[in-house]
């Protein structure tokens, strides 16, 4: 693929996550400038961490913006084609499969909150999160959606023994 075909395709990947949350939500994430062009690169610098994968049966990122980069410590580019299950720590897999199954049933849900790990092993908590369902312009599935209200560090407690 051309850097100008890529190009293409992360406009328009961008413009079904735009128009995929206002159809199920009801309402713009962000103002449209009627561009798509302008509206992915507004999207890219959002202040809440936005990713999307698809629908393969391993479903692998396939769009993510630079909040979302930084909260899984990496860039951009090392985590698009990462499977998005890897976000998730082992212990909190039948979590999001229960996630998954109310995204099915409704098209969206708000106020999810889960652990999710970083590349680097460093597990945090997203809070406030808006997960739904991706249709192309066609209305064929094209995957899932995550807008992040909040990011924390993962609270650890530590236990003192005694002497």
């Amino acid at each position: 693929m051309s850097t100008n075909e890529q190009q293409l395709a992360w406009v328009a990947r961008a413009a079904v996550i735009l128009d995929s949350f206002f159809r199920l939500l009801g309402r713009e994430l962000m103002p449209r400038s009627g561009s798509p062009s302008a509206d992915a690169a507004l999207l890219y610098e959002f202040p809440l961490a936005v990713l999307a994968h698809n629908t393969a049966d391993l479903p692998l990122l396939d769009w993510v913006n630079c909040a979302a980069a930084a909260a899984f410590e990496t860039t951009p580019e090392r985590l698009l084609g990462r499977p998005s299950a890897a976000t998730t720590p082992a212990d909190a897999t039948a979590d999001r499969a229960q996630l998954f199954e109310s995204i099915r049933q409704s098209g969206f849900t708000t106020g999810y909150s889960g652990t999710r790990i970083g590349l680097t092993g460093r597990r945090f908590v997203i809070e406030d999160t808006t997960l739904f369902s991706l249709q192309d312009p066609e209305g064929i599935p094209a995957g899932h959606a995550a807008i992040i209200g909040n990011i924390r560090p993962e609270t650890t407690f530590c236990y003192k023994t005694s002497p």
